[in-house]
Order: C-alpha cells, then structure tokens, then sequence
C-alpha cells in the first residue's frame, strides 16, 4: 500500500510516469521473492529474523 501512494504521490508531485512505473515494478519484483522464499517469508518470520541479526549485530 506504501509503495502505490509513493508511486501516486510520485506522479502528483511531476515525477516522470517512468518513476511511478518503476516502483510499481519495485513492487512485484518484492511480491515474487517473497514467494520463491515460501510461505514462512510471506508471514514476515524471515524478514523478522533478518531484523533481529541486524540488530544483534549493530550491537556488537
């Protein structure tokens, strides 16, 4: 839902349709890792993960 109000606002503001376009593209491209990666990606369990690492990492 972020990603079509920033390609919407992206239009209103002048952007070229390209750049809309492009983030709608962004969009799609995420939706079909997402979906490669199985369903416990889909339940944000990896991207949950990922975070954590992160976090625990930039503590270190």
């Amino acid at each position: 839902m972020k990603t079509s109000a920033t390609a919407r606002l992206s239009l209103a503001l002048g952007q070229p349709r390209g750049v809309a376009f492009g983030m709608m593209r962004l969009r799609a491209i995420r939706r079909q890792v997402l979906n490669r990666a199985g369903h416990e990606a889909g339940k944000g369990n990896v991207i949950t993960a990922t975070a954590l690492i992160v976090l625990y990492l930039a503590g270190c």
